[in-house]
């Protein structure tokens, strides 16, 4: 009976083990532009082509690699993002690299407001869905509009999500739906192996 149990207790640790590795591999972190970082010195589709490549999701976090007095990130609506209007901001992080975690569904916008940085191709707009959808198409097409739209962000100014060195948890679904097959599969190992 000994050797059973010391057999379901490993496979028990082995099996909660990896579900919590699991559950922290689904938040992803991106850098924005890769080894290219945040910067002005790109052509005007850098940060577009670059986003059509990735998937972003509720959880993850964008990384901006950038000096700081020479850069910056701001948030905005997207009328201010397609005029490239610095005054409308909804919020900045000024100290690179500077992090901003993805919290909520729909469309982010993202500028350098130094001026005429945004002009110059130093922008990024991203759709953030809730799970992981399909990876991104291999063609250098940019993807289609959405057919819902999440409605604007508020012109009230509110401060960006201060920076952080750590990507934060996945989202509650995500982990509650892991939660429960990690303990199925332990109480079914654990049958299998008294019987």
């Amino acid at each position: 009976m000994a050797p059973k149990m010391l057999g379901f207790v490993t496979a028990f640790v082995v099996i909660t083990a990896a579900a919590l590795i699991t559950q922290r591999a689904e938040a992803e972190t991106h850098t924005v532009g890769d080894a290219t970082g945040w910067t002005n010195i790109v052509d005007s589709d850098t940060y577009s082509s670059w986003a059509a490549k990735h998937t972003f999701k509720v959880g993850d976090t964008l990384v901006f690699q950038f000096t700081t007095g020479r850069h910056d990130v701001a948030t905005l609506t997207k009328t201010a993002y397609d005029e490239c209007n610095n005054t409308d901001i909804l919020g900045v992080l000024n100290q690179g690299p500077a992090s901003y975690s993805l919290n909520k569904t729909g469309d982010y916008y993202f500028i350098c407001s130094f001026p005429g940085h945004c002009n110059e191709g130093q922008k990024l707009s991203i759709k953030v869905t809730a799970s992981p959808a399909a990876p991104p198409p291999d063609s250098e097409t940019p993807a289609s509009p959405p057919t819902t739209m999440a409605p604007p962000p508020s012109d009230t100014k509110t401060p960006l999500s201060p920076p952080t060195t750590t990507a934060p948890p996945p989202s509650a679904a995500s982990s509650l739906a892991s939660t429960f097959s990690t303990v199925f599969m332990s109480i079914t190992i654990a049958l299998f192996c008294l019987f």
